[in-house]
Order: C-alpha cells, then structure tokens, then sequence
C-alpha cells in the first residue's frame, strides 16, 4: 500500500488553492484595461495553474504537477518575501502559506521518489471523480464571480 498525503498538506493545498483563485481573479481584473490585457492573462494564466498543479500533485500523485507547483510556489515566495521586506505586513499570511507549502511538497516529493523506488507508487486513475468535477466547478465560480464584477 502507498502513503498518502498528510492531513496538513491537504490543508495548505487548499490554501494555496485560495490563493491561486486570488490570483486568478487579479490577473482577470488587470485585463479588463487594454494597455494591460496580455500582462492580466498571463498573471490569470499562473494562478490558475497554480490551482491544478497543487491539486494533481497532492491528490493525483502527479511529479510533474508536483515539480511545476513546488517552482511556481517558490516564485511566489520570492516575491511576497520582497514585498515583506518593503515594509507590506499583509503579505505576512500568504508568505507563510507558500513557503510551508513549498516545504511540504519537497518532503511529498521526497516519499513519492522513494515510493516510486520500491515500486509501490500508484498514480491515481485516469477517471475523473464527481466529487472532482464539482470541485472544479466550484473552483470557476469562485474565480468567475468575482471577476465578472470587474467587467461590469
């Protein structure tokens, strides 16, 4: 049988999760200006990949999403540390959400390769779960309501 993944790295998955929906949310927000549509989108673009990533990774057993999200979330890391470092206090809560997400995924990382070596890692199945499709919807309604009143 394979391990996994503990309880506190489905907790910090989900709040990365939120923070991918925010981010998403802000990248939409940029994109409704014209000079700044393309910036918007790829910024909407991260944070969405964020949410999947993190999502396959913890709950799929996906490496590659594992390794994708581990380097976006140290990119965050990097830049809430600065803005920390530029005196914004707010910053505080989700720089202690990726970087202990980060860590959690370098110690996740760790057991799937050594799963992976006794030859007991199992990926999730192909199939996709209802409970996953309604996740995934209610994943698009909390990014599209919100943005939908910056369009207005």
């Amino acid at each position: 049988m394979y391990e996994e993944a503990s309880l506190i790295l489905a907790l910090f998955t989900f709040g990365t999760m939120g923070q991918g929906i925010l981010i998403t949310i802000f990248g939409l927000s940029i994109s409704t200006q014209s000079h700044s549509s393309t910036f918007g989108f790829i910024v909407a673009g991260f944070g969405f990949t964020l949410i999947i990533t993190q999502y396959a990774s913890t709950y799929r057993r996906n490496l590659f999403c594992l390794i994708v999200a581990s380097g976006q979330l140290a990119f965050c890391s990097f830049l809430l540390f600065l803005l920390l470092m530029l005196g914004g206090f707010f910053v505080l809560l989700p720089l202690t959400i990726s970087v202990t997400t980060l860590l959690l995924n370098l110690t996740w990382y760790a057991s799937l390769i050594e799963q992976r070596e006794f030859g007991i890692l199992e990926e999730s199945s192909q199939k996709i779960t209802l409970r996953e499709i309604f996740g995934a919807i209610l994943v698009l309604a909390l990014i599209l309501g919100p943005a939908s009143f910056f369009y207005r």
